[in-house]
């Protein structure tokens, strides 16, 4: 997978506002698998371009304050009990702030009825830029499964941009434990492994300090660090990329797209628990 480089991904990452009035939002899976088979190649100033160029941007916009979320509610769950779905919760914030990275440098991938669309870079000059879409494409080692190609594609193709990320932040584009699935298969195991689950309770039972986050330890530990590298670098690339908040509204919030973030993720949410059935479940 080909990816822009910076100056070519700031051009990408703001389309004229006139394609911005023109182009209405939809889903970017529906849209790739709605493609003719003679469309391979969208050209900027083409249709085709500018409705994946305006719905993938939107998507990154959305993906990154998701992979915000995510992150937030993980640290919240740091409890034994909740300790497998923690590990979960940040394996998606780290799935959605990767996603929005792929966005931002040209790169997506598409999970279709009919198969994967896989979209990346042909050309990358700005005012002659253009994306191919491939179909079916097998990832660089072969992976099968949705979320290990992903992975397989992503850290393939992160190599390219790995040069424009601070030097502190860099490391976040490559495997995990030297393994592109390291990250799904953990998350594999404390979700569908009941034996993994326990494990994963009964370490944090036992060494984490609620004081101290640093004492988290084992697979969760390096969860949350993998996470936190590739959240803290997709937005230090949306800063660069000027990316704007154009889809962030109707969730009750308005302002920049740090103000709107930060309201978003930040809002605590109703005393719903005591509504609920809790207590009469915990009697039974």
């Amino acid at each position: 997978m080909r990816l822009f480089d910076l100056p070519q991904a700031k051009h990408f990452c703001a389309p004229p506002a006139t394609t911005l009035g023109r182009v209405g939002a939809q889903s970017l899976p529906t849209f790739h698998a709605g493609l003719g088979r003679g469309v391979s190649l969208m050209v900027e100033g083409t249709n085709p371009f500018e409705v994946h160029q305006v719905n993938v941007l939107e998507s990154v916009q959305r993906w990154l304050i998701y992979s915000l979320g995510h992150y937030r509610r993980a640290v919240d769950m740091l409890v034994p009990v909740s300790a497998p779905w923690a590990h979960v919760t940040l394996y998606y914030s780290s799935f959605f702030a990767s996603n929005a990275i792929l966005g931002m440098f040209g790169g997506c991938i598409s999970q279709t009825k009919g198969g994967n669309r896989v979209v990346d870079v042909e050309r990358g000059s700005p005012g002659g830029q253009a994306l191919r879409v491939h179909r079916r494409l097998a990832s660089p080692a072969g992976a099968v499964g949705s979320h290990k190609t992903f992975w397989d594609f992503f850290y393939d193709a992160a190599a390219a941009i790995s040069a424009w990320a601070p030097a502190g932040l860099a490391s976040a584009l490559t495997p995990v434990n030297g393994a592109f699935a390291w990250q799904i298969d953990e998350r594999n195991g404390v979700n569908y492994d009941m034996f993994q689950a326990w494990a994963a309770s009964t370490l944090l039972s036992g060494t984490l300090n609620p004081a101290r986050l640093n004492t988290l330890s084992g697979p969760l530990q390096l969860q949350l660090e993998t996470t936190e590298r590739i959240v803290q670098l997709g937005l230090w690339f949306a800063n660069a990329l000027s990316l704007s908040n154009t889809a962030l509204s109707g969730c009750g919030h308005s302002g920049t797209r740090h103000q709107i973030q930060r309201r978003l993720v930040t809002q605590r949410a109703p005393a719903m628990v005591t509504q609920s059935h809790l207590s009469t479940l915990l009697d039974a």
